[in-house]
């Protein structure tokens, strides 16, 4: 088996537990946050968020199955791009939730596993940083 394999496998099983905790911190980041669905506190944007911190762990698996960063930059970040502004999400919530998330990986994952994850998650983070996102 592959390292990345065996990083992805450790993963999947904590997908859902990982987004629920990283759903709490950016919550505990952004009390007061509203956006288009309402505010942080709603359970159907608390549903919304999970499923798409969900989204972005797949989309980091997939980058590490296929050792590449095409599904990152290719796809998730354009489809950031066009939703997230007309959602009215900040990409402020978005970078606070990549570093909860990456907090995450690291507290839950082995050693050896959340190595593989990091230079991903280093590029997520650097995809969605200010000078990133305020040129687009």
């Amino acid at each position: 088996d592959s390292p990345a394999l065996i990083a992805v496998q450790q993963l999947l099983p904590i997908f859902t537990t990982i987004a629920h905790q990283v759903y709490r911190k950016v919550h505990e980041f952004n009390p007061g946050y509203c956006s288009i669905s309402g505010n942080v506190k709603n359970h159907i944007l608390q549903y919304s968020s999970t499923r798409d911190i969900e989204l972005f762990q797949i989309y980091i698996s997939w980058c590490v199955l296929e050792n590449s960063l095409r599904p990152i930059q290719q796809e998730l970040f354009p489809m950031c791009v066009i939703l997230y502004p007309r959602l009215h999400i900040s990409w402020k919530l978005i970078q606070d939730m990549l570093d909860a998330m990456s907090e995450e990986f690291e507290k839950r994952l082995l050693p050896q596993n959340f190595a593989v994850f990091s230079p991903y998650l280093q590029v997520l983070s650097e995809i969605f940083s200010d000078q990133v996102v305020q040129t687009v």
